[in-house]
């Protein structure tokens, strides 16, 4: 009995010694970052987050959060955290990525349901991309399957990563919503995909494509021409730009963020300790934002 107890003691102090440690490589010394505890206030009936598969912050510096919660799907905090507003109850199967445009609207995709959304700030519903429930190919026009995320251009140009699942495609839409074109298709050669899970676009209209299974980042211009690729950057599952920076979260082998020179892909930062990172975003003030889908968090780090 006594070997027994003695036994439980030390398994018990051996699992909080590396739950400790894995909070600390979440802001390990030699990183820039460090984590900023509960920086949001909950509503009323929330206790937490549930799987945050998107966040994004909006031109007047509100955080937006999509997590699988069923009452609050999407969820809006000033920059200070202060609860604002959420909306999307019952609307979505299974949620995923969210962006914002320049207008502050809010953008999100359903896997689940293969559409994309646009709602007002305050949560109008605006526009909807795909068809509930109905399954596309490459060559649909109206039509995804596992749609994943999305970004807006400067002139309003919806460019959509559909590839998490049999589609491998990258998918392009005018401001109204009319299709343009499409690129990409199954393949490990530049400007193919397998399964194309996120996109990002910098301040000269470029496109980064996180193309997961293939391991990498590709990069092109807005009619779909290859520009260049990135193989030292893990398994990409999200990916954002600010600036020079490409910021780009592996949710599955190294279970960290990368911070990139988009100038020539030199890695200036890394910070290790998360748990299924899927998004990531970055706030006027460098403070970045990193939405864990099985992690049930949505990390806040800022610079030390």
């Amino acid at each position: 009995m006594r070997i027994s107890l003695i036994s439980r003691f030390l398994l018990v102090t051996a699992l909080f010694s590396v739950a400790v440690a894995g909070a600390a490589r979440a802001q390990r010394a030699d990183s820039q970052y460090q984590v900023v505890e509960n920086w949001a206030q909950f509503p009323e009936g929330i206790t937490g987050w549930g799987g945050a598969t998107g966040v994004d912050i909006d031109p007047k510096g509100n955080i937006y959060v999509f997590h699988r919660n069923e009452a609050m799907p999407i969820m809006a905090f000033d920059r200070n955290g202060k609860f604002l507003r959420a909306w999307g109850q019952g609307m979505f199967k299974t949620t995923h990525f969210l962006r914002t445009d320049h207008e502050g609207n809010v953008w999100v995709t359903d896997r689940g349901d293969h559409q994309v959304f646009k709602f007002s700030p305050e949560g109008k519903l605006l526009m909807t991309l795909g068809r509930k429930g109905v399954v596309g190919d490459n060559e649909s026009r109206d039509a995804f399957n596992g749609v994943a995320d999305l970004v807006i251009a400067r002139n309003g140009d919806i460019f959509i990563a559909d590839g998490e699942s049999t589609n491998t495609r990258v998918v392009k839409y005018s401001k109204d919503g009319k299709f343009v074109t499409w690129w990409g298709g199954l393949g490990t050669e530049p400007g193919k995909f397998d399964e194309p899970h996120s996109i990002a676009i910098d301040a000269q209209g470029r496109l980064y494509v996180g193309d997961r299974r293939n391991k990498r980042v590709q990069v092109f211009d807005q009619s779909g021409k290859f520009l260049q690729q990135w193989t030292h950057l893990g398994t990409p599952w999200g990916v954002f730009v600010k600036g020079d920076r490409l910021y780009v979260v592996d949710g599955t082998e190294a279970n960290c963020l990368y911070i990139v020179d988009t100038k020539d892909g030199k890695v200036l930062d890394k910070v290790e300790g998360l748990r299924n990172a899927t998004a990531v975003t970055v706030d006027a003030n460098d403070a970045i934002y990193i939405g864990e889908v099985n992690g049930t968090n949505v990390r806040k780090l800022v610079r030390r």
